[in-house]
């Protein structure tokens, strides 16, 4: 899958991806509250930031709006053996005002593209399971990967994995872990 660019350029011409800087913060809690209808996520982003786990903040701006974000922490895949670090995308947020128009995809398929760049093969997500197959987001659990996210006869449908670079999808197996922040949302 790949980023269709003369479509989104079309679609969203004054549209710009960034990365989150000091004095968006207070702008991203209002958006990301008013995104998920709580301040949970909000509070999970500060928390991310107060504890430096923040691996890549993405926000888009339509003009001078800002109107989405998407964050990035870091997992660990244990086998049992070795741990390893994979990014995670979440939470990922756009204005109630602007969804459905293409800025939530924007953010995705930049992240995908920059965890690419720094050399990740795997990246995580809970999300929603119609929504992330378009970027290649597959069921992590089927390929053998665990998470508390996934409880036994649950639906395990939103834990998802996508490959960054081929082949990687068979190179790491086991239960992923979120940083212990996300054990409060």
């Amino acid at each position: 899958m790949t980023l269709d660019v003369p479509r989104l350029a079309a679609s969203l011409p004054n549209l710009r991806i960034r990365r989150e800087e000091p004095g968006d913060i207070p702008q991203l809690r209002a958006l990301v509250c008013a995104a998920f209808g709580r301040a949970d996520e909000a509070r999970l982003l500060d928390r991310l930031r107060a504890e430096d786990a923040l691996l890549l903040s993405h926000v888009a701006l339509l003009g001078d709006e800002l109107v989405g974000q998407a964050a990035y922490s870091l997992v660990t895949v244990d086998d049992g053996a070795q741990p390893r670090h994979f990014p995670a995308l979440g939470p990922i947020a756009v204005s109630p005002a602007r969804q459905r128009q293409g800025i939530g995809s924007a953010l995705v398929w930049t992240g995908l593209a920059a965890m690419r760049a720094a050399g990740y093969a795997l990246l995580f997500l809970v999300g929603h399971p119609s929504y992330y197959p378009r970027f290649g987001f597959v069921p992590a659990l089927p390929l053998g990967f665990k998470s508390d996210y996934v409880q036994p006869g649950g639906a395990h449908e939103p834990f998802m994995v996508a490959a960054l670079e081929a082949g990687s999808l068979g190179s790491a197996r086991g239960h992923v872990r979120y940083h212990k922040a996300f054990a409060a949302v």
